[in-house]
């Protein structure tokens, strides 16, 4: 919605078509019309049909913002059955794998051209692993990993890589699982509790934007391979 407001074609992607279409109408009340693309982040074949759609609708591919959010796995890691274990694989492959297809499909162009900025989207439980979030922890470091080796390769061709690490927006609330034991729920709620906050807020959805959309323009045209962190203060790195 961000870059619309700024005045960029907007292509989305997502596996369901109602995410595209909420998300289309929200980009349409800032006056843009968005190219919406149905497809599996994890299926490369896919993504390189989004990508060569993106190509043919606008003739070129200047930013990639990669935003997923796996399913998340509230249990701790001696918790998790063998049931579980599908789930917890899936969210690693959405989270890592899906990054580094979008990133791979999405940077051939952007290396032709000689310029170009992916900006991942990623999460402060990469930093400090809490309990019960294991999968989803796990797969945004792995993220940060695969974006510094990225802009090392990419770097040359002018293309930079660059990650923002979000923590707790706003007023957002967890939806804790009612099974779940009291240690973990006051685990979780230290987590999220702003007073330890420098700020003494959570940022904004706002906000973030504006920290994604400086990574993807030309105003950090000297960064690359970093982690922006958006989260009020919580962590200092």
């Amino acid at each position: 919605v961000r870059a619309a407001r700024e005045g960029a074609h907007v292509a989305l992607m997502a596996r369901t078509q109602a995410t595209l279409e909420n998300t289309a109408a929200i980009v349409a009340n800032e006056g843009a019309a968005a190219l919406c693309i149905s497809a599996d982040a994890t299926d490369p074949a896919a993504v390189r049909g989004a990508v060569d759609q993106v190509l043919e609708r606008f003739g070129r591919l200047d930013i990639l913002i990669h935003s997923l959010l796996p399913p998340h796995l509230l249990k701790r890691v001696l918790a998790l059955a063998d049931a579980d274990l599908p789930e917890w694989k899936r969210s690693i492959e959405i989270s890592i794998f899906g990054a580094l297809v979008m990133a791979r499909e999405a940077a051939r162009p952007m290396v032709d051209a000689g310029r170009g900025s992916l900006v991942f989207v990623t999460a402060t439980s990469a930093f400090q692993g809490y309990p019960g979030v294991s999968a989803h922890a796990a797969g945004k470091a792995g993220i940060h990993s695969l974006a510094q080796c990225l802009a090392s390769e990419l770097g040359p061709s002018g293309v930079r890589v660059n990650s923002v690490a979000v923590g707790v927006i706003g007023g957002q609330t967890h939806e804790l699982p009612p099974d779940m034991d009291d240690q973990m729920r006051a685990d979780i709620g230290y987590a999220i509790d702003t007073s330890r906050v420098a700020l003494r807020r959570n940022p904004s959805e706002t906000e973030v934007a504006d920290a994604v959309m400086f990574l993807a323009s030309d105003a950090s045209s000297g960064i690359t391979g970093q982690i922006l962190t958006v989260d009020g203060g919580r962590f200092f790195r």
